[in-house]
């Protein structure tokens, strides 16, 4: 008699409903964040700067400043998706090096390839037509982008940018800093597995001390920055094992996802304001709290608005991180010669250069990302052997909360 299929045990299963949706809308939030964190730099003055300061100001400043906090917000994300997906393999006994890569590296080389092509170009372009000085050469006074473009547009670069060895052997490449945290994913992609591996009893020995001594080496090879970065990432697979809330009464659930947001929000603005070299992790401690809030308490559906909302902004978040620097860039070379105040005239046209940016990115996203499970099941019998009959089930859409 055959054994009955594995079934995937409940903390490991993926997040479904209003959960989904609201992981969604946190992770779209954070692309636009970033957005706008680097729109502001680019176009504006500093907030020390201004000739007047009044509150409401400050909080705009502080909204559109949180570039880097949003990236930690990222990192936990990141690995309560990818690391679950990861767990649930090893749950099912269905664990493969090659269906694991695959998804991995379609997932991101379809947009890599073009993001740097695209930003190349771009930098070129702007270098070529506008000068090389300005922006293009970082004497704007901006924190984001204080070196030479042109520095960063060689081959080596580029290629070294596609091997994720940005900020270990490479900068990022042109003026697209927000590469750096690409690296960061692809190391933890490969480190956890290795470790699960070497914590997987079904392994012998000898392929578990294999697994550990890989582990110790991708992490000697990366960054101590880099390594301890992925102590977050951790953070967000370490959700899974958590025992689920029980938050039965609607009030309750209401009340713990409302501080689990305020704790969140005022965490955020702490990490700006304090610069204290412990603040993403304690960051990324609050984000892990509010994504477990959030998978123990959403049980009520969403409005129709928000759903479509919260799945349109994430299911390009990943194209909108990667393309819209050297589109600002561009931008801020051609239209502003010095970084403006914020007076109602320029917010106006700041504001329709975030829609211009949210337009092309969503160009990039419909003739790249959005293909990416077709290109993925395109790919799939060459790597795996699958039978033809199985590209059509592959290419599917899914939904986007999957990493």
């Amino acid at each position: 008699m055959a054994d009955a299929p594995r079934q995937v045990p409940s903390h490991l299963r993926s997040p479904h409903g209003a959960a989904s949706v609201h992981l969604d809308a946190l992770r779209g939030v954070a692309a636009v964040g970033v957005c706008l964190n680097h729109l502001r730099d680019f176009f504006f003055q500093d907030y020390f700067k201004l000739p007047h300061h009044n509150p409401l100001l400050a909080a705009a400043y502080l909204v559109t400043g949180l570039g880097h906090q949003w990236v930690i917000v990222f990192f936990v994300l990141s690995g309560y998706l990818v690391g679950g997906s990861v767990l649930r393999s090893f749950a099912l006994d269905r664990w493969s090096w090659r269906g694991y890569l695959l998804n991995r590296l379609t997932r991101l080389y379809v947009v890599l390839i073009p993001a740097l092509l695209f930003g190349g170009l771009l930098d070129l372009a702007g270098i070529h037509l506008l000068g090389a000085t300005g922006i293009y050469a970082g004497r704007t006074g901006t924190h984001e982008l204080n070196f030479a473009v042109l520095n960063r547009l060689s081959i080596p670069i580029l290629i070294g940018n596609y091997a994720f060895l940005q900020g270990i052997y490479f900068p990022t490449f042109g003026s697209n800093g927000p590469l750096w945290s690409l690296a960061n994913e692809f190391w933890y992609y490969l480190a956890f597995p290795l470790l699960a591996c070497a914590l997987w009893p079904r392994l012998g020995v000898a392929r578990r001390l294999l697994n550990v001594l890989l582990f110790v080496a991708v992490i000697a090879f990366v960054r101590p920055q880099i390594a301890l970065l992925g102590t977050i990432w951790l953070l967000g697979v370490g959700i899974h094992y958590l025992p689920h809330l029980p938050a039965g009464n609607v009030l309750v659930r209401r009340l713990l996802f409302f501080v689990a947001v305020i704790a969140c929000c005022a965490t955020l603005a702490w990490c700006k304001k304090s610069h204290s070299g412990a603040g993403d992790y304690v960051l990324g401690l609050v984000v892990t709290a509010l994504v477990y809030v959030i998978l123990s308490c959403s049980r009520t559906p969403m409005p129709t608005a928000y759903n479509w909302t919260s799945h349109a902004i994430s299911r390009s978040s990943y194209t909108l991180y990667l393309v819209h620097v050297p589109l600002l860039v561009f931008l801020t070379a051609w239209i502003a010669q010095a970084r403006w105040i914020p007076t109602p005239t320029h917010v106006l046209e700041g504001c329709a250069i975030f829609v211009v940016v949210m337009i092309y990115a969503q160009l990039v996203w419909f003739f790249f990302e959005k293909r990416t499970d077709l290109i993925r099941a395109r790919i799939k019998p060459l790597v795996m052997r699958t039978p033809r009959h199985a590209i059509d089930a592959a290419s599917r859409p899914k939904a986007t909360t999957s990493a």
